[in-house]
């Protein structure tokens, strides 16, 4: 009695047909998990952009007043401060607690009625900014931010008292 069965070639065949399945397989696979890992880097970082974008308009259109400070600039409420530093590394945003930004920033320039304000003054009224420049720098791509800030006419006439007459 004879038992029906492969034969090595058939087999060997077999075997480097499931050798080369596997090896499209793992390959299309690292392809693939490489490709989505740096999507999601990218998606993140771009997140993290955007957010600290959103604060800083927000804070910029809510301060009663912007001034530089030594490590950055300070927006004042009624009834609180919030500090941002700019670190050629990072932003940290300081409200009560800190907010860690991990974004590259190349420069930032503050500016009041087109004056640039490169050191900080005595008071606020001398540090009041009007205009933030901010560049940043996302996965070697240069992205320009501005911040606007529109002061009312009685705020601007407490700067110079004399704007009266």
């Amino acid at each position: 009695m004879r038992i029906r069965a492969f034969t090595i070639i058939e087999v060997t065949i077999a075997m480097l047909i499931s050798a080369i399945a596997i090896g499209i397989t793992y390959t299309a696979f690292l392809i693939i998990s490489h490709s989505y890992s740096t999507y999601d880097v990218k998606n993140k970082d771009m997140s993290n952009v955007l957010r600290l974008d959103e604060l800083l308009r927000k804070d910029f259109s809510r301060a009663l007043i912007v001034v530089k400070d030594t490590n950055g600039i300070a927006l004042r409420f009624q009834l609180s401060v919030v500090k941002y530093k700019f670190d050629t590394a990072y932003v940290v945003r300081i409200s009560g607690i800190a907010d860690t930004f991990k974004v590259k920033v190349d420069s930032v320039k503050t500016l009041f009625e087109n004056t640039a304000i490169n050191e900080t003054g005595t008071d606020d009224e001398q540090n009041r900014i009007d205009l933030l420049g901010l560049s940043l720098n996302l996965h070697h791509r240069q992205i320009n931010y501005h911040y606007h800030k529109i002061y009312s006419s009685a705020d601007l006439i407490k700067r110079k008292s004399d704007a009266v007459n």
